[in-house]
């Protein structure tokens, strides 16, 4: 399990925490949301149900996951569904560290939980923004649908696709 620091204010500070997994020069940052279970079992972000939609829809955009570094916006598994404020609060300072160790061209911010993190962003329907680029603090941040809820909502996968294929032509450019 990996240190993670100024976890004070955070109501999960003795659960199991994980890091990043990727490359270190990759020029796209994806941001999940926080670990599920098989994350924690296997100690990297994106394993397991939720993991294969994204490993799917990563080779559909033809992309690489070398091409990828992958953080979340919590590095601790809550109890209960989705991170609380106060979590995100208490573990941005290991975010902002995980994204500025990067030469990141875009952010990939995969569900709401992710926009609000990085962004800083109210409360909004990830349908209202799909295929919007948001500003940030590191640069253009790509919204799009968490691979969980993909999970519940199949119809959504194509969008998932076509949201990191316009992170991959933000990274190299419109011909590739």
């Amino acid at each position: 399990m990996p240190t993670i620091d100024n976890c004070l204010g955070c109501p999960y500070r003795y659960g199991a925490a994980i890091g990043p997994r990727g490359n270190p020069a990759s020029r796209i940052v994806l941001v999940g949301e926080a670990p599920g279970a098989t994350e924690i079992v296997e100690g990297e972000p994106f394993r397991g149900r939720a993991g294969d939609v994204l490993w799917r829809a990563v080779d559909e955009a033809r992309l690489l996951e070398g091409d990828l570094f992958i953080t979340n916006s919590v590095a601790c598994r809550p109890p209960h569904g989705r991170p609380s404020v106060r979590a995100i609060v208490a573990c941005h300072g290991r975010l902002v560290r995980d994204i500025e160790a990067h030469p990141r061209a875009v952010i990939v911010a995969l569900g709401l939980t992710a926009v609000r993190a990085v962004t800083g962003g109210r409360r909004f329907r990830m349908s209202d923004f799909h295929g919007v680029t948001l500003a940030s603090v590191w640069g253009p941040v790509v919204p799009t649908f968490h691979p969980a809820r993909v999970l519940r909502r199949p119809a959504q996968y194509p969008l998932l696709v076509e949201d990191l294929r316009h992170a991959r032509r933000l990274t190299y450019g419109p011909g590739v």
